[in-house]
């Protein structure tokens, strides 16, 4: 079974790929929306083996099969899954679509762009939902960035080792053992040294947002929380944890971040 410290150490492994390359905020962006784009197909797809009634098959088989539903459904598949989701991945842009790619010698970086631009397209015309709008724009994922590689193949070879990085996690279990909420913490606090002294930012130290949790929720009638600089999201969702799962439900967050890559960021820890 994998454990925090296991995805810990995989996470820094990453970062080794890149360091030097570029600035420590910057590789911080590529594998924190990797790993969330992971966690949105592993998602899609577990609900795909829900629908099957087959619980226990591998990834890769249950993709074949989605492919199949897919062509015989059209967006029939899609329309279900989004709403017993709340959101869906198409076949073609899955993450292990990527993989597949890999192992058979075709992928192309490309592909990672346009299964960003697909996932967001989905989601505002068939859930008419804004909520995942510019969550990968290519401010915080710039997948053609010289400092990914001078060249394309530099970036290709960078890149699927990043998308490899995470390929057997199983990113739906790790969210519901908090795992995958601790290495957003673990890489984002690890870096945030480093990324804040050009960028002006500074991160709250986790025991630092423990504390003032802490003196929040003692009152558990709280309805919403505020954090004018929301950084990363990581204080709101400390909150939110220290309630209990009725007053947690009912809790609504806010937030205000001037950096558009730290406000995606936040997005995407929230949704998790």
């Amino acid at each position: 079974m994998i454990t925090s410290d296991d995805v810990k150490r995989r996470l820094w492994n990453g970062a080794e790929t890149l360091r030097g390359s570029m600035d420590a905020s910057r590789y911080k962006d590529y594998m924190l929306g990797l790993m969330f784009y992971k966690f949105l197909s592993d998602k899609t797809l577990n609900e795909v083996k829900h629908l099957l009634g087959q619980e226990d098959i591998a990834y890769e088989e249950v993709l074949e099969q989605y492919e199949e539903i897919y062509i015989e459904t059209g967006d029939g598949i899609l329309e279900l899954i989004l709403q017993n989701i709340g959101y869906v991945v198409e076949p073609e842009y899955l993450y292990h679509s990527w993989l597949r790619d890999i192992n058979s010698g075709n992928f192309e970086v490309q592909k990672v762009t346009d299964s960003f631009s697909n996932f967001e397209r989905t989601m505002e015309s068939k859930a008419n939902s804004k909520e995942f709008s510019g969550l990968f724009s290519t401010s915080s994922l710039d997948l053609s960035d010289t400092a990914l590689g001078s060249n394309l193949n530099e970036r290709s070879k960078n890149i699927t080792s990043l998308i490899l990085l995470f390929a057997d996690l199983d990113m739906v279990r790790l969210q519901e053992s908090d795992i995958l909420g601790d290495a957003y913490e673990y890489l984002i606090g690890m870096f945030a040294m480093e990324s804040g002294k050009k960028a002006g930012e500074f991160y709250t130290p986790r025991q630092v947002s423990e504390v003032m949790a802490q003196i929040i929720t003692e009152n558990h009638d709280i309805s919403s929380i505020y954090d004018p600089t929301v950084g990363s999201g990581s204080l709101l969702l400390t909150v939110g944890n220290k309630l209990n799962k009725r007053s947690k439900r009912n809790l609504y967050y806010y937030g205000q971040e001037k950096n558009t890559s730290t406000y995606n960021l936040a997005r995407m820890n929230l949704i998790l």
